[in-house]
């Protein structure tokens, strides 16, 4: 007989890492075990994508960071096909690559993050390459893998957030993050997150890009008409579905209001969503493999990848 597992969370800090309606979530009969952080890919995982890139701009030096970049082929508003490509194969390096394929993005991902870097006219200082603001981005992504599960199926046991957390590591030491620097446990990973979430803000050029990004106007400089016809037909629903996926605080710094009737529609959909994750779930796991196959091809190939 298996031992039951320990859902006792640490009682001495408060767990603001955890998505604010995931307590009131029933822990799912029927739950897949977590034996790795790729383990908690859904469906879900589309949706708030844009949520978490949200949170990890919320900290000021990676906003202004992404928002004055110069280098345009990771722009994602330019280059949106190839930035969600890019982005994909990090994760699925992160989550699913073996040692050689983490050193190789590590090599390429730095050498793209050091033509990032602040001027004497940006409203703060900045570097793409400090590992500080590299840990504030893994360990927002690390969230979003850990909310996907979450709201969709219930809190995970003690004993998963200390094993996902332990090997989550690889979404930070693929940019520049030392392991030492890696939370150790959960309760270290919350500590940081506490302090860091004190330290969030949202500046007008951040925010607008942001906007844009969440309501699809951007599309508008892309493809013209049909940007502003997705603008219009879709772009406040992904608006909502955005936020939420996002922390109170966060939504707050992007002036965007929640109500109740906004919370009882969001629970409505993430009831679908465990509906359909059962044929969805494996479709993105998928295309993470395809993201990793498709990295190993153009390395092979001698092809460009970021």
């Amino acid at each position: 007989m298996t031992a039951a597992p320990e859902f006792i969370d640490p009682p001495d800090v408060v767990d603001t890492y955890q998505h604010d309606l995931v307590a009131a979530i029933p822990r799912a009969r029927r739950r897949r075990p977590i034996r790795q952080p790729a383990d908690l890919v859904t469906g879900l995982g589309p949706t708030i994508a844009g949520a978490n890139v949200i949170m990890q701009l919320a900290n000021p030096k990676v906003g202004y960071g992404v928002n004055e970049s110069r280098v345009d082929s990771g722009n994602a508003i330019k280059r949106p096909i190839k930035r969600g490509r890019t982005t994909g194969t990090f994760l699925a390096v992160a989550l699913l690559g073996n040692a050689d394929d983490q050193a190789y993005v590590h090599r390429e991902v730095g050498r793209i993050h050091q033509q990032v870097y602040s001027t004497a006219q940006s409203p703060v200082r900045y570097s793409a390459s400090d590992a500080r603001l590299q840990l504030w981005v893994a360990v927002c992504l690390l969230k979003y893998f850990i909310d996907q599960y979450e709201l969709l199926y219930g809190p995970l046991s003690a004993r998963e957030k200390e094993l996902v957390v332990r090997m989550g590591h690889p979404l930070g030491t693929a940019l520049n993050v030392p392991v030492s620097k890696w939370p150790h446990s959960y309760d270290e990973l919350i500590r940081y997150w506490n302090d860091e979430v004190t330290r969030l803000r949202i500046d007008p050029p951040v925010r607008e890009e942001l906007q844009s990004l969440s309501d699809l106007s951007f599309l508008e400089y892309r493809v013209g008409r049909l940007g502003t016809l997705a603008h219009v037909t879709l772009g406040s629903f992904l608006t909502y579905v955005i936020s939420g996926g996002l922390p109170e605080e966060v939504r707050d710094l992007m002036g965007w209001e929640w109500t109740e009737r906004d919370a009882r529609r969001y629970r409505a959909t993430l009831a679908g969503f465990r509906l359909v994750d059962p044929i969805l779930g494996p479709v993105v796991k998928g295309m993470l493999h395809l993201n990793l196959l498709d990295l190993r091809v153009r390395r092979r190939l001698g092809l460009r990848v970021f």
